[in-house]
């Protein structure tokens, strides 16, 4: 049981609301509403992330082709009967994500100016810029993320992405949402 003083937060009401809505009306009208940019804030944030998950797909694939490829960083890969350095592991894994990184912010420009956010705030290439900035400073630190998980700790590459993809998670949609586009 919340607290008495928990209970009328703005969080747990805009959450209420959800809850109503959704049991009030068919899945038509639902699906209506999520397609609609001027959905509930919580709704908008499920089409942001299934955007998310469109771009993380891109740019992880870019990694994992990458690093199947021409960057060998699986952990333990052999390459010419050696077993691949683990310094040189992590420093492929970090060129691989910033190679993947343009294709990612692409696909996630496309997919929220389609979908999830209103553009018209700025001009389009003001907007754009604004958008990849933004993908920056939660690119950057997820790629500390990256070497911290893979190159110190030694953990695997797999996890090392997660907590990259997790670190820019949080910082895009805040900064997106009220910095770039229109509310």
């Amino acid at each position: 049981m919340l607290p008495a003083y928990g209970r009328h937060t703005p969080m747990v009401k805009e959450l209420a609301a959800t809850c109503r809505f959704i049991r009030a009306n068919d899945w038509r009208t639902i699906r209506d509403a999520f397609l609609h940019r001027e959905a509930h804030p919580f709704l908008q944030f499920v089409k942001y992330g299934l955007a998310g998950v469109v771009a993380a797909l891109a740019h992880n694939g870019l990694v994992l082709a990458l690093t199947l490829t021409v960057l060998p960083a699986t952990k333990g890969m052999v390459i010419d009967g050696q077993v691949l350095d683990e310094a040189l592991r992590n420093r492929h894994l970090l060129w691989a994500n910033a190679l993947a990184w343009p294709l990612g912010t692409v696909v996630a420009y496309v997919m929220n100016t389609a979908f999830v956010f209103t553009p018209g705030r700025h001009s389009k290439l003001v907007e754009a810029g604004l958008f990849a900035l933004v993908g920056a400073v939660g690119f950057f630190p997820g790629l500390l993320v990256v070497d911290w998980l893979a190159g110190h700790l030694g953990l695997a590459s797999t996890v090392a992405q997660l907590g990259f993809i997790l670190t820019s998670v949080a910082v895009n949609f805040l900064c997106r949402k009220f910095l770039i586009f229109k509310k």
